[in-house]
């Protein structure tokens, strides 16, 4: 139990007989890092773990937080431990320095990285979740909306089982979505969903019921969705489930939010390590793998020289110069009449779904892009493996 006071921060602790004592806390730095914690929706035994791997760290380096103390500590923890237990250390590490000494963060960001083995997360490609709901939504048509009701809240609004089967049309009001729980969580609606979820809006029936109008058990979801897996020829290593779709909605926020925290935040998660997770996969198997908003200037140098002043990390991808989502293009050169860039992997299928969409592609023979006009915004989806 963490408590806090006007003037003292006691934490408790458990020594080494076993015995729960209280300590104070002396280190300024320790201070504000546990107020942080304090504010953020993180378990006990989370807090627990940052503040005493923090504490650690700190009474390493005499509380004087430098790069190269901070690279001093990350030996000892590399030659005192195996691979497997660096996560625990580096993480709440990663936390501290990113929230209070950012510009230290940008210099080891690199070294805080964890050794894992190739993520085999549950989770399946944008494009195969589409394949999913276009069937759905065919069932749906036909006058079976539960598929695409199933698939839509799980895998564009990011429900659990348990949220979706207790549903009812009294929790939808307008565009947004309010699940009852613990708390009530508020979700916003977003198409293509929107249309078969306004047709129950303020009905006192469950969206997804059994003949007799009662709320079905999560297990018959999972039922549902092998059932619509058999349907569309795609190549899955696990059954089709809920968590495998709400992963895909975590995935798309992971790819047009970067902040991992807000996305832990938006569907309540007690730490970033399932976020983490699905933005690995995303990174080593995802079809979409971030959106780059660009930016043309005229003179690179200035931009880059204020960027080197603060130690902001820069990436060189061709002509490009990326910083966070945002690609720094000079006039003239390629992509810089660009508004928007898609980098994926396999581009001919994603050219072949944007044109069922009813986009009119441009593509050259032999080209690793295509460019299309969405309105008057002029938008590439470029496949390129080192981003």
């Amino acid at each position: 139990m963490l408590n806090i006071s006007k003037y003292v921060i006691m934490i408790t602790v458990i020594n080494k007989n076993g015995g729960v004592v209280m300590k104070k806390v002396n280190n300024d730095d320790l201070k504000k890092f546990i107020e942080y914690l304090n504010v953020q929706n993180i378990s006990e035994n989370t807090k627990k773990n940052y503040i005493s791997m923090v504490e650690s760290f700190l009474d390493f380096v005499d509380g004087e937080v430098t790069v190269n103390n901070v690279k001093r500590w990350l030996d000892k923890i590399r030659s005192s431990y195996k691979h497997t237990a660096w996560r625990q250390y580096f993480v709440p590490l990663r936390s501290f320095l990113q929230r209070f000494y950012p510009l230290i963060f940008s210099e080891v960001v690199e070294d805080l990285k964890v050794p894992y083995k190739k993520a085999d997360y549950e989770m399946i490609s944008i494009l195969d979740f589409w394949k999913l709901y276009e069937e759905a939504e065919k069932m749906a048509k036909r006058g079976n909306e539960k598929y695409v009701l199933l698939v839509g809240l799980a895998g564009i609004i990011g429900l659990k089982s348990g949220e979706i089967v207790n549903l009812k049309g009294t929790d939808i009001q307008g565009d947004k979505l309010f699940v009852k729980g613990t708390n009530i969580i508020t979700y916003q609606i977003v198409p293509p969903i929107n249309e078969w979820l306004k047709k129950y809006e303020g009905k006192d029936v469950y969206l997804i019921s059994t003949s007799e109008g009662k709320p079905v058990k999560p297990s018959y979801l999972a039922l549902m969705l092998r059932g619509l897996q058999k349907k569309v020829e795609i190549s899955f290593s696990k059954p089709l489930s809920v968590e495998i779709l709400r992963n895909v909605a975590v995935g798309r926020q992971v790819i047009s939010q970067p902040s991992l925290p807000y996305v832990m935040d938006l569907f309540k998660y007690n730490s970033t390590k399932t976020i983490e997770d699905i933005a690995r996969y995303i990174a080593e198997r995802g079809d979409l793998r971030t959106i780059l908003s660009v930016e043309v200037v005229e003179d690179l140098n200035p931009i880059l020289e204020f960027f080197s002043k603060l130690a902001i990390p820069v990436r060189k991808v061709e002509n490009a110069y990326i910083v966070s989502r945002t690609a720094y293009i000079k006039r003239g050169e390629k992509f810089s009449r660009l508004n928007t860039i898609f980098v994926v992997r396999k581009l001919d299928e994603w050219q072949s779904f944007i044109e069922k969409l009813g986009y009119e592609v441009k593509r050259r023979k032999g080209e690793n892009y295509f460019i299309f006009l969405v309105g008057r915004l002029r938008v590439a989806f470029y496949e390129y493996p080192e981003i």
